[in-house]
């Protein structure tokens, strides 16, 4: 065989290669992406040449076409001989070829936060509202508008409370994500709104939430909600400030836009700032008299900054103290500084209540105390001396109700000694608890309940008064 005829056959096997190759690849389906794949395969040929020679010099040149290479050999013999001369070309082909993979999309590495549960109430801004999901308790004080985006000013809206499920959110520094909630009005979940005061300044919910006290949480913003309701997207912004009033209650003053917070579990348990005392028993001479008598049996107490504002709970009771809280004394001072007590008390010789020709049964009393005084001298106020509520939320059924309790002298040991019912309170129902959002005073109110259903739980009961109110009297919301 010649050098000719193996370099065809080189040529021949190296174009099968080729085509097969080129064959594969272009069967495969179109890539999405692109990727590109290099083949390498190697083929070697041996060509050997024989010439009968004269004594002399002969050069023998062979080509191998396939891979257009030319080797020449020179032989020196001394006389007619046969030289067989051997070269072995390595050729070297490089083929190159594009495949496709088509991927699906990975859907589930956008963040998501699915709606699970909502509950939804309508606020009349000049009366407030109060809406509960789960372990969080809304409350809209009176005087809360909604700014839209486009700058109108709402003043009768619908106000949700979502919870989500999360998916794709990764833990923020170190911390792991639980569940989230968000706000909305009018269904809109949206940083586009706010809530304002009637001069269209920023004017928070306060959020109260039960929960364990290695929680906090952080605003979620940049995500787009979905006509179902889910929000697809977003980044943590920022964490939020959460007040521990005990008792696993915490408070929010802050929220002013309706947007989602994540939860996370910090595993950094949070400390209350709250004082608990047990007051002393009153003597028995207090005891047997039979002057009615308001006896503190639990007391919380919390050194305040009225800048900062504070929270306490105690029982079935929460006080919240908002920011901008100052006390004004009777002498005319403005306390920024002050110690706030939230009073738990039991009753004895209160009498039942007939307020139109309904009987309420007295079940126990509460005060708010400045500086350990529980005193109608003293007012909250703001920084420039107009009045300012401490909000109360009572974990009773709606249909309890209160009095304000005045015309009593406070003794050393705490206990209130005479008193007596001054006119009703306002409060606003929630589904298993009720919010009051006038009291301005550090004075005590006397809860009951209508007659039917309930059992007299007074230490004494001896007469029945009937008492009537005028309006007219409730000019400070004690």
């Amino acid at each position: 065989m010649d050098a000719k005829t193996i370099g065809l056959i080189v040529a021949v096997v190296l174009a099968v290669i080729g085509f097969g190759l080129t064959g594969y690849y272009a069967t495969r389906t179109p890539m999405v992406p692109t990727m590109t794949t290099t083949m390498v395969s190697t083929v070697t040929s041996t060509v050997t040449s024989t010439s009968t020679m004269p004594a002399s010099t002969v050069t023998v040149t062979s080509t191998a076409p396939a891979s257009t290479s030319t080797v020449t050999t020179t032989v020196t013999v001394p006389s007619t001989t046969t030289v067989t001369s051997t070269q072995t070309v390595t050729t070297t082909q490089v083929v190159t070829s594009t495949t496709t993979t088509t991927m699906q999309p990975n859907q589930s590495m956008m963040p998501e936060l699915i709606p699970v549960a909502n509950s939804t109430v309508m606020v009349d801004a000049a009366k407030g509202a109060t809406v509960r999901l789960g372990n969080i308790i809304v409350i809209i004080r009176p005087g809360t508008y909604v700014m839209t985006p486009s700058g109108q000013m709402l003043s009768s809206y619908s106000f949700s409370i979502i919870d989500y499920q999360v998916y794709g959110l990764s833990p923020v520094m170190g911390n792991q994500p639980v569940f989230a909630f968000a706000y909305a009005v009018n269904g809109q979940v949206s940083p586009g709104y706010t809530f304002v005061n009637q001069e269209g300044k920023p004017y928070a919910v306060v959020t109260i939430v039960r929960m364990p006290n290695t929680w906090g949480s952080w605003t979620w913003l940049g995500f787009t909600q979905e006509t179902n309701g889910t929000l697809i997207g977003g980044h943590y912004a920022f964490q939020d400030e959460w007040v521990y009033a005990g008792s696993g209650l915490f408070v929010n003053f802050q929220f002013v836009k309706p947007v989602p917070w994540v939860f996370v579990n910090t595993g950094m348990p949070a400390s209350s700032m709250v004082m608990y005392t047990t007051p002393t028993m009153p003597n028995s001479t207090e005891v047997t008299a039979m002057a009615p008598e308001l006896i503190p049996v639990g007391i919380g107490t919390l050194a305040v900054n009225g800048s900062m504002g504070g929270a306490v709970a105690v029982g079935n009771l929460l006080a919240i103290i908002l920011p901008g809280t100052f006390v004004k004394t009777p002498s005319g001072q403005i306390l920024k500084m002050y110690n706030f007590s939230l009073v738990y008390q039991a009753i004895m010789n209160i009498p039942p209540l007939n307020e139109s020709d309904t009987y309420y049964w007295p079940l126990f009393s509460y005060a708010f105390a400045v500086n350990n005084q529980i005193n109608v001298g003293y007012t909250f106020v703001n920084a420039s001396g107009s009045p300012v509520p401490v909000l109360t939320v009572a974990f009773l059924p709606p249909w309890f109700t209160s009095w304000t309790w005045l015309g009593y002298v406070q003794l050393p040991d705490g206990t209130l000694m005479g008193g007596k019912y001054t006119f009703p309170n306002p409060w606003i129902p929630g589904d298993d608890y009720i919010v009051n959002v006038v009291f301005i005073k550090p004075v005590p109110w006397v809860f009951l309940a209508v007659e039917h259903g309930y059992v007299n739980m007074t230490m004494s009961t001896t007469t029945t008064t009937t008492t009537s109110s005028s309006g007219s009297g409730y000019v400070w919301g004690g």
